[in-house]
């Protein structure tokens, strides 16, 4: 028998399926790129901003007791700095093997668009460091401003800078006017319009 091809007008066929085939799956492809492309430099920011909160989480849940170092103010306190609000907080230094507890001051704050964490070295003391003592850290870049409110027992919610007790509010006993707020909520405004908030607990 003899055996029998394809004829032309099969082939013409084959290759018009083919081709159509070819090009939805390199339209599907190139889509696929074109939305990684999009949403990896989202994904990256995010991330950056979990890492950032997650450093600002660590800080404040070692917030030193004032009574434990003696200190008349505040641990925290959040103030202006250079036209920008600045957190600044007395911590406990991470632990070193046969070494005493040691404290760090921390300072958060925006510069030239990007949120920024200083640390003083460890020491033995409380002392405020200066600058050029500083470790530098760049958490996020694209930050406008970062906005921080403050929330004390018997008052609530207060602007950074506002801690005046409300007037309908009992004053507070000298012995509680160096106990750092309880809650601190932080929300950081990026170029892009776009803002992100965060409450924490303040350890003390």
């Amino acid at each position: 028998m003899k055996a029998r091809g394809f004829t032309l007008l099969e082939l013409l066929v084959a290759i018009t399926v083919l081709s159509v085939v070819s090009v939805i799956a390199w339209r599907g492809l190139d889509t696929l790129v074109a939305t990684r492309d999009r949403l990896e430099p989202e994904v990256d920011e995010t991330r950056a901003m979990l890492v950032a909160f997650g450093q600002m989480e660590r800080d404040l849940t070692q917030v030193i007791n004032p009574a434990f170092l003696g200190l008349a103010v505040s641990p925290l306190n959040v103030r202006p700095a250079d036209g920008a609000t600045m957190i600044e907080l007395a911590r406990v230094a991470p632990a070193v093997p046969d070494h005493p507890t040691e404290v760090q001051t921390v300072y958060y704050r925006v510069i030239d668009n990007t949120l920024v964490r200083q640390a003083t070295p460890a020491l033995a003391q409380f002392q405020r460091g200066v600058a050029g003592q500083f470790e530098n850290a760049r958490l996020l870049n694209h930050i406008r401003s970062m906005d921080v409110r403050l929330w004390q027992p018997g008052v609530g919610w207060t602007p950074a800078g506002d801690q005046a007790e409300s007037p309908n509010a009992p004053a507070a006993p000298p012995s509680a006017r160096n106990q750092p707020p309880a809650g601190i909520e932080v929300t950081l405004t990026r170029t892009d319009g776009k803002s992100f908030r965060r409450v924490f607990l303040v350890s003390a």
